[in-house]
């Protein structure tokens, strides 16, 4: 079974909703269905491989760990760097622990992308070979800079992880696991900040503060969703590890694409490289969200991976202020609104404002 799925190619996404049982919308839209459309038509209940992971006798989808297996057709690591000249070493000698691990006919790569910083970043010296460093001599943001990558990668299996966020030493052979089982998947692990000035820990990460544990939403929260009254969701509770969180199901402001963070993710490189980021997104704001969203309306499924983790470096607001910094969320979110009108079979239309650059 595991050689199976993992040679499988789908050449059309929608044929994986029919094989899980799940609706396809086409047959009944004259026009090919938005990208808000096939999200609200869309189950993520993932009972079917709940099943086959027990069957192997591995556990529920979610929290089942298991021995490193091998995944031939490689991974492609893709982090995002802009002026993290002080916290990019450890990342990587994080992500080097992590590859130590994988099963040694499991080719690796790991693309570092300087998004034009200054002074440019240099590698530490003494990491393995399989991991480069790009740059770009134009600001692309994060979304561009992953994309950047992105064109370079080689391999099967696509892992986006940013500058500021450590991997646990199993996290790869954890999702790897998930991958082998499905060839539609996007998994996400939980996060723990720690202070920018405090060392890593040496255990695993605590995701109990995770905001898709436990989050909390006040009144003017910016959103594309509005906040009427204090509310508290627990997304991962309330939705069964969000087996029951699609259909366009919606926990106070939050939905499932929200719960795709791009500070650590993995997806197959046929959907990645199908979809990149949109190209406009700049500053803070969900360029990660859409990129989910629209990989969501095309089939994937979001599996959260609880028995791994990353530690995630706290830090203050990039764009120099809280102000700029919710200014630059409020044209993202406007950015997002229109993003989930277009057809969600489709490339990204073009916005007007840059082509996506690698």
């Amino acid at each position: 079974m595991f050689a199976t799925l993992l040679e499988a190619e789908v050449a059309d996404p929608w044929t994986v909703t029919g094989w899980l049982g799940w609706p396809d919308i086409r047959p009944f839209h004259s026009t090919p269905p938005t990208t808000a459309e096939a999200l609200a038509a869309r189950s993520n209940h993932y009972g079917a491989l709940d099943h086959a992971a027990h069957a192997l006798g591995l556990g529920p989808m979610d929290a089942f760990r298991t021995r490193p297996l091998p995944w031939r057709a490689g991974i492609s690591v893709v982090i995002p760097a802009r002026d993290v000249h002080d916290v990019l070493p450890d990342v990587l000698s994080a992500l080097t622990a992590a590859t130590a691990r994988l099963t040694a006919d499991t080719p690796w790569e790991a693309i570092v992308v300087d998004d034009s910083g200054t002074p440019p970043l240099r590698l530490p010296a003494g990491l393995p070979p399989q991991i480069r460093l790009v740059r770009s001599d134009t600001r692309l943001h994060c979304g561009g800079a992953r994309n950047h990558g992105l064109a370079r990668t080689r391999h099967g299996l696509i892992v986006f992880c940013d500058a500021d966020t450590h991997l646990a030493p199993d996290y790869l052979n954890q999702h790897i696991a998930r991958h082998l089982l499905a060839p539609n998947l996007i998994t996400v692990s939980l996060r723990e900040q720690i202070p920018a000035h405090l060392p890593v820990p040496g255990r695993s990460p605590d995701g109990s503060r995770d905001s898709r544990t436990t989050a909390r939403y006040v009144p003017g929260r910016l959103g594309l969703h509005p906040v009427q009254a204090p509310v508290t969701v627990r997304p991962l509770d309330q939705t069964l590890g969000f087996r029951t969180f699609g259909h366009g199901r919606l926990l106070g402001p939050v939905d499932l694409p929200f719960m795709v963070k791009g500070n650590n993710l993995a997806l197959p490189a046929t959907t990645a490289r199908s979809l990149g980021f949109p190209p406009e997104f700049t500053g803070w704001g969900p360029e990660d969200v859409c990129f989910a969203a629209k990989a969501i309306a095309r089939g994937s499924y979001v599996i959260p991976v609880l028995s791994t983790g990353v530690f995630h470096r706290a830090h203050p607001p990039r764009s120099g202020s809280a102000e700029q910094r919710d200014a630059e969320l409020a044209a993202n979110l406007g950015h997002y609104a229109r993003r989930l009108t277009e057809p969600a079979g489709r490339p990204w239309q073009s916005a007007g404002t840059r082509a996506v650059q690698s």
